[in-house]
């Protein structure tokens, strides 16, 4: 079954090695996965690793669009899954034995989802995991507690690939990642401005706020209806809505992400 590929797009964070990410590449052209994404690579891609071992798949990988942080190349998911070696506390997300991941993906309707890998060396870092809204560890049954990135991808995408997925729910889609982390800025900035800021920090609320929004399954009008309450709330008392630039929003974003990675791992 390829429906759920043709929905996905992989993403690959911090990649340090040449040879992993050919072999990433490889995959895809197995599996038919269209939509590669790079987020920070470590290694050179158009070097004479990555083409040896892309194969028929070069073009894919030469030609993955790169960006600076894993919020900015997932946007315009509505769905974004972390993968980790260890355990990760529940407040990253659901955790999904990969078995779960097809039924999870029809009970959220993801029509438009991401699967994130980190680093070989370290994985996702919290700040990174804070993007996304479950995450999935693979088993291991040996000696090795973690396998190899080009390894993970491949026992992933294979399983999603002949998983027997059910239909998914008949909801209303989910929002796009952009959309909610607009909101998650706007109610930030909204709390800030009725001054709920007097007996904590903002950022390090802004962390425990963007873990509540990644617990929602908003819809486009779950988010617009928020928003409009919040924007009358804002109105009322200020004359004003107070709307925050995008500017601002990206802003945010990397604080709660920033004060994210300070915490102990």
């Amino acid at each position: 079954m390829t429906g759920l590929l043709d929905a996905m797009s992989l993403v690959l964070v911090r990649t340090q090695g040449p040879v992993n990410l050919g072999m990433v590449g490889r995959l895809c052209g197995n599996l038919g996965v269209k939509d590669l994404r790079l987020v920070a690579p470590k290694c050179e891609i158009n070097c004479a690793e990555t083409r040896m071992f892309a194969t028929h798949s070069r073009d894919l990988v030469l030609n993955a669009p790169v960006f600076p942080d894993l919020g900015a190349a997932v946007t315009d998911r509505t769905l974004v899954i972390g993968t980790s070696a260890r355990n990760r506390a529940e407040e990253y997300g659901r955790a999904l034995a990969l078995s779960e991941l097809p039924a999870f993906l029809a009970e959220r309707s993801a029509t438009r989802w991401a699967l994130v890998f980190g680093n070989e060396a370290d994985g996702l870092n919290d700040g990174e995991m804070i993007n996304c809204q479950a995450w999935v560890h693979l088993e291991t049954f040996g000696d090795n507690t973690s396998y190899n990135l080009s390894h993970a991808v491949g026992i992933s995408l294979y399983h999603v690939a002949t998983a027997n997925a059910a239909p998914p729910a008949e909801a209303e889609p989910s929002a796009n990642r952009d959309s909610i982390d607009r909101l998650f800025a706007y109610w930030l900035a909204s709390l800030e401005r009725f001054q709920y800021f007097r007996r904590t920090e903002r950022a390090r609320f802004a962390p425990q706020l963007k873990r509540l929004f990644n617990r929602l399954d908003l819809s486009d009008h779950d988010v617009q209806v928020l928003w409009g309450m919040l924007a009358q709330f804002n109105y009322f008392s200020f004359g004003q809505r107070g709307l925050p630039e995008r500017e601002t929003v990206l802003r945010m974003l990397a604080e709660a992400s920033a004060r994210e990675d300070e915490q102990p791992q």
